[in-house]
């Protein structure tokens, strides 16, 4: 093999340790449970929505729905529409707690909203979040 092949070879392979390692500190510090849990948090812990967070929508949704991992109670549902307005959608609080929950929604003008949702399951416990989405 050429001399100069080899001896280019030798030095890539010397700087290769550095490199993965460079790579390897986006997350200095972090322990390898705690990476793992910031992996699982952005999968948001099962929960899916229909409109799903940035969806783009042609015609406005008639209701909004929420599957969650286990059962759970909506609790709240909150609309923030295209101008800054605000809308509490009625839910039934006292529901008992299942793995889907949807409710009606009022008729939405287009534009950019967002759904904040909170839940709570029959231990106590609670979850919320907010999806984005756009009717054109």
């Amino acid at each position: 093999m050429n001399r100069s092949i080899l001896s280019g070879l030798v030095a890539l392979a010397a700087l290769t340790p550095s490199l993965a390692l460079a790579q390897s500190h986006s997350h200095a510090g972090m322990s390898p449970q705690d990476h793992a849990a910031m992996q699982a948090a952005s999968v948001a812990n099962g929960v899916t929505t229909t409109p799903a967070d940035n969806a783009m929508l042609a015609t406005a949704p008639a209701a909004f729905s929420v599957t969650f991992p286990h059962a759970m109670t909506l609790t709240s549902l909150g609309l923030t529409g295209p101008a800054g307005q605000t809308v509490d959608v009625a839910v039934t609080a006292d529901a008992p707690p299942t793995t889907t929950v949807s409710t009606a929604l009022p008729a939405l003008a287009p534009g950019s909203w967002s759904a904040a949702w909170a839940a709570r399951g029959a231990d106590g416990h609670q979850m919320n979040g907010v999806v984005r989405f756009m009717v054109h």
